[in-house]
């Protein structure tokens, strides 16, 4: 156990050795509840001209292949150190190399297998967020779409509504405006949401 921690520590494998183990530190913050899993994730605004234009959606391509902004950035860093520490270890033992810049000839490879292992790894978790993320786009524009009362709604008792989106039926809770009501398994209409206090506004709607 001593002599692999020290080979761990020695020449380029530090660097993967650190990078597993800021990510399990990172892990068992989140566990404990301190940060939130996307706490690292980052939105870049920039104004760019036409020729950065191009090179920064060659960038975004680049990274979108790998899963990488399709889910917590720290997700994919997961699935891609665990891999990269190993093989960087394995590979540096099997040839007997321990110094920095001979290590470098290995650890390079390294990064890029690993980024493909990644990138497999991470397709189901990919696909998982995506859905999430287009479901919640979804909950977010709920204005102006019909829905069906599931409980009588009125202006002074907050009632139940349910809206059907791809195929997902979603339960709101809703209340009208003064002098409008919705009866039970009746249409309506969500004109306004209160964001303060997490209800929709509707009003009475007939299909046509």
């Amino acid at each position: 156990m001593t002599e692999l921690l020290a080979f761990a520590f020695s020449g380029v494998n530090i660097i993967p050795t650190i990078l597993l183990i800021f990510t399990v530190i990172y892990w068992i913050i989140v566990i404990v509840g301190v940060i939130d899993v996307d706490a690292l994730d980052v939105d870049f605004e920039m104004d760019v001209d036409l020729d950065a234009d191009v090179e920064l959606e060659g960038m975004v391509s680049v990274l979108s292949f790998f899963n990488i902004g399709h889910m917590p950035l720290m997700v994919f860093i997961t699935f891609f150190s665990l891999p990269l520490w190993m093989v960087t270890l394995i590979a540096n033992d099997l040839l007997g190399i321990s110094s920095l810049l001979p290590g470098l000839l290995v650890f390079i490879p390294a990064v890029l297998i690993c980024l493909f292992v990644a990138k497999f790894l991470t397709i189901p978790v990919a696909k998982f967020y995506r859905k999430i993320r287009t479901e919640t786009e979804a909950v977010k524009n709920l204005v102006g779409r019909v829905c069906t009362a599931k409980l009588p709604i009125s202006y002074d008792r907050k009632g139940q509504a349910e809206i059907k989106i791809n195929g997902t039926s979603i339960l709101i809770s809703a209340k009208t405006r003064e002098g409008y009501s919705v009866e039970k398994n009746e249409t309506a209409l969500i004109i306004d949401f209160q964001k303060d206090q997490k209800f929709y506004y509707v009003e009475p709607y007939q299909l046509n």
